[in-house]
């Protein structure tokens, strides 16, 4: 059988101020005519670019040796126009972070409607009905509201759905998806996993799947490659590899991780944070005059507070409320009610004093990538709130950069790279260790570990606990992962449509939980 991709003998480099780094060494797999293959490794580990250089989106800096074909044509890095055909007609991608894929100035309806005029020639009208029927597809409801809507306006799962949509849009012979389910929820994501499955199935396409969930890889992929360093170190039939591994590395990853849940705190811990029939609608405004017709109800007369070392956990689907709540608790979007931290209502704080504020309460943002400038080094991003908030000298600021990214995994000799130079992981370390450089008493956790692999995950995980331990910090943490919330929290509120349908203690929730909604949302992570 003739396969539709092939990669043989592949070679990937880069040169960054005269150093040499080596992403991929020497690697061969195929993916056959409607086939899933997923690829597996740690964060670093090629996978995504490997992905990547199938179609020559690498750029200049890349240095690509061997051959690719897909549907038995050579890629040519250099034929700009065979590649234009061949990018989202033959082969498409779903990205690993679709706010930094989508145009932020540009309407939903916009963005699916170029993806397709690319490809295909349709009359209006048969374009806007495409782009209706591409969305229902991927489950996108209210859709008249949606293709008007720009990327900021929906929430990460929303947007991973519509990066679906586009990469669906020309029927593609293979799809590419680079942790497609990575913004998602159990629930939302199990839905996703099954639409792939039966896009794959009517379109006849291929599918190579990059993930760092071994759960998921178990449930849809056909063969896996395991990559570690920029090698592939096993591959063959799914079933075969995770019942008999080979490689250590592949029994290292298959073993499961698991990391016993937060220390209790101190008796006599004091309320560092509470929120008080905190709510957020949006309003939405029709016609000339921009008239409010109606609202959307982000988050519901939220009540609730964080002590001192503790770690209350937020969980639901996309779109429930959580990052809503992680941008009222900042002050970095309008709110009613009321949110009183370290003693003073942030509603009535003046800019000069809620600047001050920030240097006590950090937040990790859900898009490492979308969050970081890509014009500053990575010293220079971590350092920057030492700069705004701190008379560091500069010898003293270069030690607390070092000291930082060795706290959070990261080796200090690439502090002079860029963030497009790191992966998804990295940049996600990065993050972290901006917010935790200034020492805060409080840090918002935005799913700070989407996107790191499972080993990762719980590396991050334990770090987050020592600093917490160390240091008496609270966190918020939002995340849809119930095995980290579980890992990581106290106490847990679970969101729902932009209410707090349930609030107890983590353990207490897990083992009996209260709600019908909550049942369902443990019941998902168990299948």
């Amino acid at each position: 059988m003739k396969p539709i991709l092939s990669v043989k003998n592949l070679d990937i480099s880069f040169v960054q101020d005269g150093v040499y780094f080596e992403a991929v060494n020497n690697i061969s797999f195929q993916v056959n005519k409607g086939e899933t293959v997923a690829l597996v490794g740690e964060s670093g580990s090629g996978k995504s670019v490997t992905a990547l250089s199938t179609a020559a989106l690498l750029g200049k800096a890349a240095s690509v040796n061997g051959v690719v074909t897909i549907d038995g044509n050579t890629v040519d890095q250099k034929d700009e126009r065979a590649l234009q055909r061949l990018r989202g007609g033959q082969v498409s991608f779903i990205f690993q972070e679709p706010m930094t894929s989508l145009n932020p100035l540009h309407t939903i309806e916009r963005q699916l409607s170029e993806t397709i005029l690319l490809h295909q020639n349709l009359n209006k009208d048969r374009l806007r009905q495409n782009c209706i029927t591409l969305l229902e597809k991927v489950g996108i409801t209210d859709i008249e509201f949606r293709l008007k809507a720009y990327p900021h306006q929906l929430s990460g799962g929303q947007r991973q759905r519509v990066m679906i949509a586009m990469a669906i849009a020309n029927h593609p012979k293979i799809l590419i998806a680079d942790e497609p389910t990575t913004a998602l929820d159990v629930t939302i994501q199990a839905q996703i996993l099954n639409l792939l499955a039966d896009l794959k199935k009517e379109f006849g396409m291929s599918m190579l799947f990059i993930t760092h969930d071994l759960n998921i890889v178990r449930q849809i992929a056909d063969r896996v490659c395991v990559m570690k360093a920029g090698k592939i170190v096993e591959q063959g039939i799914t079933d075969s590899v995770f019942e008999k591994p080979k490689h250590e590395y592949t029994k290292k990853l298959l073993k499961a991780v698991s990391v016993s849940g937060p220390k209790p705190i101190p008796a006599h811990s004091e309320v560092i944070l509470r929120s008080q029939d905190t709510r957020v609608w949006f309003p939405v405004h029709r016609g000339f005059l921009k008239r409010t017709i109606g609202h959307i109800k982000a988050l519901n007369s939220a009540t609730f507070d964080v002590k001192m070392g503790e770690t209350l956990g937020i969980v639901g689907e996309s779109g429930s409320g959580k990052s809503t709540i992680a941008l009222a608790l900042m002050r970095l979007i309008d709110f009613e009610g009321e949110i009183n931290f370290d003693g003073k209502d942030i509603g009535l704080l003046k800019t000069w004093e809620l600047r001050r504020m920030r240097s006590d309460m950090q937040i990790v943002f859900q898009d490492p990538f979308g969050s970081l400038s890509p014009r500053m080094t990575c010293a220079q991003i971590i350092s920057e709130g030492l700069g705004v908030h701190q008379s560091e000298s500069s010898h003293d600021t270069q030690l607390l950069v070092d000291d930082v990214m060795h706290e959070v995994g990261l080796d200090p000799a690439f502090k002079n790279r860029y963030p497009h130079e790191f992966s998804g992981g990295q940049r996600q370390r990065i993050a972290i260790a901006r917010a935790m450089v200034l020492k805060p008493k409080i840090v918002i956790l935005d799913e700070p570990t989407s996107a790191l692999d499972r080993t990762v995950q719980f590396q991050i995980v334990k770090l987050l606990k020592g600093l917490q331990e160390k240091y008496g910090l609270a966190y918020v943490f939002i995340s849809h992962d119930l095995a980290v919330i579980r890992a990581m929290s106290h106490r847990i509120l679970v969101m729902k449509q932009g209410d707090i349908v349930e609030n107890g203690y983590t353990e207490e929730v897990f083992r009996k939980p209260k709600e019908a909604y909550t049942r369902d949302l443990l019941s998902a992570a168990n299948s």
